[in-house]
């Protein structure tokens, strides 16, 4: 066995996902050469098909990255045979389960270690849970906003008390929230950590700093 030999299995793996999913969604070889061109990295047809038809020995990784955009699938689908297969072969010679294969690639886990304080695997993991601090206060913020929609609506008022007592709560686990990201964000910086960039209607959170 040697390391051609699974550059092309590899090779192979992502020409098939690439057909598979190219069939799935009703493009022709032009058609997803065409979209391919349309996202600003043109892919001829005669590579499309060279590819799906085993002639070619490697794949670009812009190609990679256009063709999951352009089949609506994530990257790591091209590359792994997610729900095809038991197990793959992650490098020549060595073969993991499916899962373990993707935690590796989505920095999940390492290979055969642990990961460290300092790493990109530690940058990985603070940037998910910046992730999910966002998460949470979209979802406090949009729950704040149906109690006071329906707040509004209430005419009775012992029962729009009510409602107005737990929307102040709600109110204030928002503010809490807001807080935690903030504070997260700070803390990462600190580290020398960029967080990610906050969508329009959270920038008010860098602002306030």
């Amino acid at each position: 066995m040697t390391e051609k030999d699974w550059q092309g299995r590899l090779t192979q793996q992502v020409a098939e996902a690439v057909r598979d999913y190219r069939k799935l969604r009703g493009l022709s070889a032009q058609g997803l050469a065409d979209a391919c061109a349309a996202l600003g990295h043109a892919v001829p047809r005669t590579s499309i098909a060279n590819l799906e038809n085993g002639r070619r020995s490697g794949v670009e990784i812009a190609e990679l990255l256009v063709f999951a955009k352009v089949l609506d699938v994530p990257p790591i689908a091209l590359l792994l045979p997610i729900g095809m297969a038991g197990s793959v072969e992650v490098l020549p010679g060595q073969e993991l389960p499916i899962w373990d294969a993707v935690s590796w690639i989505t920095a999940e886990t390492l290979i055969g270690e642990e990961p460290e304080p300092g790493t990109v695997n530690e940058v990985i993991f603070e940037l998910r849970a910046h992730a999910q601090a966002i998460s949470s206060l979209r979802k406090a913020i949009e729950f704040a906003e149906e109690t006071r929609r329906g707040t509004n609506l209430i005419r009775d008022p012992q029962q729009r008390a009510r409602n107005d007592d737990m929307l102040e709560r709600l109110e204030g686990y928002t503010r809490d929230y807001a807080q935690d990201v903030r504070e997260f964000r700070a803390k990462l910086r600190v580290r020398g950590i960029e967080p990610p960039m906050l969508p329009e209607d959270l920038k008010y959170l860098d602002a306030s700093e």
